[in-house]
């Protein structure tokens, strides 16, 4: 009975989580708004490769159009630079 406790010692020592709630609290937010930012630069990168393969496909679609003549040279190069801008 001497030296022995009921509650183990974690549990004097603010719980199952050390320094109290307030921490854990604060921890959350902290993955929280890693998680975020994470997947917020996730769509951002998904967004620009979807953006750079559209323009790419226009433009493969563009220089078959030219190579098959249904397209100008004038109207291929003011095509083309007008892919290239955006």
């Amino acid at each position: 009975m001497w030296g022995c406790s009921y509650f183990p010692n974690y549990l004097q020592m603010g719980g199952f989580f050390p320094h109290g709630i307030l921490r854990l609290f604060i921890y959350g937010l902290i993955i929280l708004l890693l998680v975020s930012i994470g997947m917020k630069l996730l769509s951002f990168i998904k967004h620009q490769s979807s953006r750079d393969r559209d323009r790419f496909d226009s433009l493969s679609i563009l220089k078959t159009r030219y190579a098959k003549g249904e397209v100008s040279e004038d109207e291929y190069a003011r095509m083309k630079e007008i892919l290239l801008r955006s």
